[in-house]
């Protein structure tokens, strides 16, 4: 793993153990175990630090979501099931990167700069989910992928934060109804 990719995986550890207070240029060192300054050599700023993370994450989401879909998608099912396990995932295997998430939000919302760079990294999920959609010959396809990304984020947050277990099989239910209505 590349020097940038292990202060980002130390920095998500922080965030989804700590919040946005924990993540600060020497927390990221010791978690990460690199010499004292490492991280502010890479990341001059707390912004370039957080889009950093933000730009790691949104890219852990693209492979996992990858890995989960076989191929490109050719129905309504092969988006919805692939986005169904991902949800429940949070709960298990993805928690951290969902608490972190939600910690980047935290923090995002007394940053401009950090909300900025949360919005790009929302916005290249929101094109992934149109670019699947639109593949599979889908109308209105930014719509429904706001709908989708929405409805799958609100039950990651339920899952990780209020201990609600994900059905897999309903919510992929319901994102193939979003994704079959006219």
């Amino acid at each position: 793993m590349e020097r940038r990719e292990v202060l980002c995986s130390a920095a998500v550890s922080l965030l989804a153990a700590g919040g946005p207070g924990a993540l600060t240029h020497r927390a990221v060192d010791r978690t990460a175990g690199v010499p004292l300054g490492s991280t502010s050599n890479l990341f001059r700023t707390q912004e370039a630090l957080v889009s950093a993370v933000v730009d790691f994450l949104v890219r852990a989401d693209h492979r996992e979501l990858g890995r989960l879909r076989s191929g490109s998608p050719g129905t309504a099912d092969d988006v919805a099931a692939p986005l169904a396990r991902f949800a429940s995932a949070a709960g298990t295997t993805g928690r951290d990167h969902a608490r972190a998430r939600q910690a980047l939000l935290v923090h995002a919302s007394d940053t401009p700069s950090s909300a900025a760079a949360l919005a790009e990294g929302r916005q290249r999920l929101f094109a992934w989910g149109t670019d699947a959609l639109r593949s599979i010959g889908v109308s209105r396809p930014e719509e429904k992928s706001a709908l989708i990304v929405g409805m799958v984020d609100g039950m990651i947050s339920a899952t990780v934060f209020m201990g609600l277990p994900v059905e897999e099989s309903a919510l992929a239910s319901a994102i193939r109804a979003i994704i079959t209505d006219p």
